[in-house]
């Protein structure tokens, strides 16, 4: 009789761990993200919040980095994004209305304001106050730092690591981390090569003037940051993501995630298949990563879609099925 009840305790705690996804077995980790650069400008107008896309995301993306506020942008209240740099097709009382329905639909999902990116680069201009006034108007998560420096002229000597941005990353972690105090969470986008030019790492292949523009401030303040999400695309063929993972990680101790982009790759001539997604799937569960990264969830490639041309909802429910996050299934809904 005892053995009896032993094995309907097993099979009890079994189902327990069955996810209804058919290509899963273990239920949804609270260990792993998929993480997803959310478009502004590529958003479908919505009458009200909870028709939008932004709402309707799969809780699989429970990391979602709305893109993109400038550094300099402004916010004074009364949910105004007109002089963000955001270019949503609605106004922000929707914008709330859809992160508060994506957040009540998906508890686990982390929202955060992405700011920067290649095109809004004035740094020097930094209005850390108006960035904190919207991430709690808009009861968001925190900030990703999409520091993309034109010209960082950076240089390596020796394995030392000098850019002429160092002193203005540093700042900028400084006061975004000092307005917005965990538990707040504060992440980069970590340049390709962000993390090469030094110790193990300085003749890492490909070199540039980027070459190591995060090794100073990773040095300096990367106990101020969370995670690190590495744009590990638009470098070429000679990139390796996994090499540069492990020199963001001899930097940082914090949660690190490998991303890719949806083909076509801005320059470089790589292009991401879902075979070498798989791979970096692999990767991080093996060595500790923790999790994936795209850009973007809206972004579609060039011609006929496959295993070798993949779109974002490939990736991402690739991501998914890797990271047994469940619900895998189900469609990006962008």
């Amino acid at each position: 009789m005892k053995q009896i009840l032993i094995l309907a305790l097993f099979v009890c705690l079994g189902a327990a761990f069955i996810d209804n996804d058919s290509d899963n077995f273990l239920a949804a980790s609270p260990n792993k993200m998929f993480v997803g650069y959310f478009e502004s400008w590529s958003e479908k107008w919505a009458s009200d919040g909870k028709s939008s896309h932004l709402a309707n995301l799969p809780s699989y993306v429970n990391v979602v980095n709305l893109a993109f506020m400038r550094p300099e942008g402004q916010y004074n209240g009364n949910l105004n994004i007109g002089s963000t740099g955001l270019d949503f097709p609605y106004d922000g009382k929707t914008l709330k209305a859809a992160i508060s329905t994506l957040k009540q639909r998906n508890p686990g999902t982390k929202v955060l304001i992405s700011v920067g990116g290649a095109t809004f680069t004035n740094w020097g201009s930094l209005n850390e106050g108006a960035i904190a006034h919207f991430v709690k108007d808009f009861g968001l998560d925190g900030v990703d730092v999409d520091y993309e420096p034109t010209n960082p002229a950076c240089s390596s000597n020796n394995g030392k690591v000098s850019c002429r941005t160092d002193q203005e990353f540093i700042n900028v972690i400084n006061r975004v981390r000092k307005v917005l105090p965990r538990p707040y969470i504060v992440s980069i986008a970590g340049f390709s090569i962000g993390a090469y030019g030094q110790g193990n790492f300085k003749s890492a292949s490909p070199q540039g003037d980027h070459t190591g523009v995060s090794v100073n401030m990773l040095k300096a303040v990367g106990g101020s940051l969370d995670w690190i999400h590495i744009m590990s695309y638009d470098a070429g063929n000679s990139f390796d993501p996994q090499t540069a993972f492990w020199a963001y990680k001899s930097l940082f101790s914090g949660k690190i995630t490998i991303g890719i982009e949806i083909p076509p790759e801005a320059w470089g001539g790589h292009v991401y298949t879902m075979s070498q997604v798989g791979r970096l799937g692999d990767f991080v569960n093996q060595n500790g990563g923790a999790g994936l990264m795209v850009w973007s969830l809206h972004q579609k490639p060039n011609g006929d879609v496959n295993a070798n041309n993949p779109n974002a909802r490939m990736v991402a429910q690739s991501a998914c099925r890797k990271f047994n996050l469940g619900n895998c299934d189900a469609g990006l809904n962008v």
